[in-house]
């Protein structure tokens, strides 16, 4: 890839805003940014992001990047929901397995209703028809007491 470091990620909002004007998209957002980047993109946008995609997952949780979404009115879109297959493995992790066991549930079906519940949409691949079908069988981990929100009880 050939980047040319005179355009800026603001130079690319503005042309992505054009595409819009045009018609040839309804909605644009941002991937692989930081919370900085998108409050700068947000406060000099004529349209601001529909969605921002993120690796997010519990070893990168992005709390504050969620928050400042849903306090915009963004979508926070998690790739990498079951993290990589790097070591540590989040689906090896012991609370993760623990939580599994515990709700009759798969590591990855526990890690994916938890970025459900926090509020992110999410995105991951299978090609295994088993697995793309296990995806799809999720359930609530645990009912948040009113009041109280995920992330504040996961905190402590």
């Amino acid at each position: 890839m050939i980047y040319d470091a005179e355009v800026t990620l603001l130079d690319t909002w503005r042309a992505l805003e054009g595409l819009v004007d045009e018609g040839k998209c309804k909605a644009i957002g941002l991937s692989d940014v930081s919370l900085e980047q998108v409050r700068d993109i947000f406060d000099a946008a004529r349209i601001k992001p529909a969605v921002v995609h993120v690796e997010s997952h519990p070893y990168l949780p992005q709390w504050e990047l969620l928050d400042y979404c849903r306090e915009k009115g963004i979508v926070m879109q998690a790739f990498a929901p079951l993290g990589h297959s790097l070591e540590p493995r989040l689906l090896d992790d012991p609370v993760i397995t623990a939580v599994a066991k515990r709700v009759g549930k798969t590591s990855a079906q526990v890690l994916l209703a938890w970025a459900i519940q926090r509020g992110t949409a999410l995105l991951t691949t299978s090609k295994t028809p088993s697995r793309i079908k296990e995806n799809f069988e999720i359930s609530t981990l645990l009912k948040m007491p009113c009041g109280k929100s995920a992330k504040a009880s996961s905190h402590g």
